[in-house]
């Protein structure tokens, strides 16, 4: 039995939802149907909840433009029960725990607490490097010719924090953008739950059908008409938007039908992933952020939840020594950080994951060539959208998620 609407959308996470909500609200004729393989609605914002037997990343936290921006597509809402500006972030050396207000994440008091009096020295050129539309040229001549410089130990742990493996290669943009982000604020919090009225409403106004544990298998545009087959039914519309990272979606999409430009960039560049650990727990008393500087690994607490992640190059994830010396990193993490609050427990709750992060973290300079000819034009049609933190121009996934729901939304809306 086929299933008909006026849009597709393939991915109920952070992109697929804001465009469902732009879209349904400029179009309120329209129909929508909403496909995700998961069980539950809201990707990797939403956290684990051992109620409901399901395991999630959960989004640790989101620049203040993407929180305005999920703000502001929703509408006026009282979010403040649900989200909250990160406050806290710690530095662990040995078994002690030096805690500072999240401000201080970026200043000359984090380097000082991460490698002591030697990194103060060098870190306001750091500051004003990464602060300052400085190019890529400035960058490598000041610290990647200086391998010596201690402010480059703290850099790198705010580096891997942002999701950047390898200072190496990597270019000053995925730094900057970190940087900006953390100087303005992140946000972290129950971000599904933003959106459980939006959906409650439009299910009863009979304009969106939501379909969990739905693979896609195939999908077919011919007449004018998508035909998408997925392992919970067959569906058709006029448009589809993708809302999943282009090296999922390459496993149902045909690769005739993806922008020629995008599939240039996935093969120019390289992706990152995330290792985590995640772990249902109750304890409250770590900072938000947790350095855990030995083990070159960022902890991460929520409500009811804590993650251990470190970034790792997209290829070798597919090298299974790579990713289990990661493992046991995480791991040792954890064990030190209950010698410090027995409080914890023992281990045996956790959860691993490989989350795959963005292409756009650790491209290397020469390849941003590509990148400026990655426009709305040349990748949204009025037909088939893409969105998501990995469709973009930029060294932010935040930014990209941003730029790709509105660009998607305003081709099919307009196109």
């Amino acid at each position: 039995m086929e299933d008909s609407c006026d849009v597709i959308i393939a991915g109920s996470g952070l992109a697929g939802l804001l465009a469902l909500s732009r879209l349904s609200r400029e179009k309120p004729d329209w129909t929508f149907t909403l496909l995700e393989r998961e069980p539950w609605h809201g990707g990797r914002m939403r956290p684990s909840l051992e109620s409901e037997g399901s395991r999630s990343c959960g989004l640790q936290s989101a620049s203040s433009e993407l929180y305005d921006f999920v703000m502001g597509t929703l509408g006026p809402q009282n979010a403040n029960e649900l989200i909250q500006p990160l406050k806290s972030f710690g530095v662990m050396i040995g078994q002690k725990i030096q805690e500072l207000r999240f401000e201080q994440l970026t200043t000359v008091d984090m380097a000082r607490a991460i490698a002591g009096g030697a990194a103060t020295k060098d870190w306001a050129a750091i500051e004003q490097i990464l602060g300052a539309e400085r190019s890529e040229d400035a960058f490598n001549q000041l610290w990647k010719g200086d391998r010596k410089s201690a402010a480059l130990v703290p850099l790198e742990q705010l580096a891997h924090f942002w999701g950047v493996p390898e200072l190496t290669g990597s270019s000053i943009r995925p730094l900057q953008n970190g940087f900006r982000d953390a100087r303005k604020g992140l946000w972290t919090g129950r971000w599904d739950l933003l959106f459980d009225e939006m959906l409650s409403t439009l299910r009863f106004e009979n304009r969106l059908k939501v379909f969990n544990r739905a693979q896609i298998m195939s999908a077919k545009y011919e007449e004018k008409t998508w035909t998408v087959s997925s392992t919970n039914g067959t569906f058709n519309s006029p448009r589809m938007l993708v809302a999943q990272s282009p090296w999922e979606a390459i496993l149902w999409l045909s690769k005739d039908l993806w922008p020629s430009r995008l599939i240039n960039i996935a093969s120019k560049t390289k992706p990152v992933s995330l290792v985590m650990l995640s772990e249902l727990n109750p304890f409250q008393g770590l900072p938000d952020v947790l350095f855990v500087t030995a083990e070159d690994v960022q902890v991460i607490s929520l409500p009811g939840q804590i993650c251990f992640q470190a970034p790792l190059n997209y290829e070798l994830t597919v090298q299974a020594p790579a990713v289990g010396k990661t493992i046991k990193r995480l791991k040792r993490a954890r064990k030190k950080l209950s010698l410090v609050y027995p409080e914890l427990g023992p281990e045996g709750a956790e959860h691993m994951a490989l989350l795959s992060v963005g292409w756009t973290h650790s491209i290397h300079p020469p390849e941003y060539k590509w990148f400026e000819k990655l426009d709305a034009t040349h990748v949204q049609k009025k037909h088939l959208g893409f969105a998501g933190d990995c469709i973009g121009a930029e060294g932010s996934g935040d930014l990209n998620l941003i730029t790709s729901v509105q660009d998607a939304c305003s081709m099919l809306l307009h196109g």
